[in-house]
């Protein structure tokens, strides 16, 4: 049986090659086609035709790169943030679910993470030795062997066994490296505000999927929305994260991390998924 708090491997799907979700968790308009939609928001000098802007604007390059060195230097640091997702019901119409997340940081290889709904509990946790699963609901757990940094644990749960770290890409050692991978396109919007907060809003495009970022304006540059807009799938869903009380002073101490299994959970295996997705890609050859 497949653990996972999430539904997919990373978030933006379709962002590696290599079987990366949305979530978390985890990007797919040309830039013309934004610019157009957006033309509301920001205005733009009058270019010549031959004279055509980078792909990605300096600004929101610049941004990003903020953000993802902020979060990157943090040797620890805790977050909460509120996700809604679309889902389609059995009668095909769209609605929203939501769910809240809590994420706990101690680099270079500690995570916990908690997701909460009315329909799922579920935690998560890397103590640089394994990577364990709760599901709440159920009373049960597992467990796979995992070592090294982060990233590395984040990798080998993915491809192996399909497990989600929730709103991984903002862990990783190099977010805006990872964010930037395979975009087409980006833009500056400029300074609006998030629940009160003064932000600087981004927006970038992929080939399946836009992604927008609400960056905290001063000097602690955290994520404070992130939506994502999946093109490619009926009546373009979206993700998006809405994240509060970021603290970076709370030291995070040992326990936080290591896995004691509520009373009356049991223990199963976490499947292998790995085998099955080396076959499925013999075939497809």
């Amino acid at each position: 049986m497949v653990l996972a708090l999430g539904n997919g491997c990373g978030i933006l799907n379709g962002m590696k090659d290599r079987n990366r979700f949305p979530s978390p968790f985890c990007a797919r308009l040309g830039i013309g086609l934004a610019v157009c939609a957006l033309s509301g928001l920001s205005a733009a000098p009058v270019r010549a035709a031959d004279d055509k802007p980078p792909a990605v604007a300096p600004r929101a390059g610049e941004l990003l790169k903020r953000m993802g060195d902020y979060l990157a230097q943090a040797q620890f640091f805790s977050v909460h943030a509120e996700v809604w997702q679309d889902v389609r019901l059995s009668s095909g119409q769209l609605v929203q679910a939501g769910r809240t997340i809590y994420l706990a940081v101690r680099r270079p290889d500690c995570l916990r993470a908690e997701a909460r709904s009315t329909r799922r509990n579920r935690d998560l946790l890397y103590d640089g030795s394994a990577i364990t699963l709760l599901n709440r609901d159920k009373g049960f757990y597992g467990t796979v062997r995992a070592s090294g940094p982060l990233d590395d644990a984040m990798d080998l749960a993915c491809e192996r066994f399909g497990i989600t770290m929730p709103l991984e890409d903002f862990l990783r050692s190099n977010p805006a490296r990872d964010f930037l991978e395979n975009v087409t396109a980006g833009l500056d919007l400029g300074a609006v505000t998030v629940l009160g907060v003064p932000c600087e809003h981004v927006a970038f495009t992929q080939d399946n999927i836009d992604w927008q970022l609400w960056i905290e304006q001063g000097p602690r540059p955290v994520p404070r929305k992130f939506l994502i807009t999946y093109k490619d799938e009926p009546d373009s869903p979206q993700f998006t994260a809405l994240f509060s009380n970021w603290d970076f002073t709370t030291k995070l101490p040992d326990f936080l991390f290591k896995f004691e299994p509520p009373a009356g959970a049991s223990k199963i295996k976490v499947k292998e998924i790995r085998a099955e997705n080396q076959a499925r890609k013999q075939e497809e050859k």
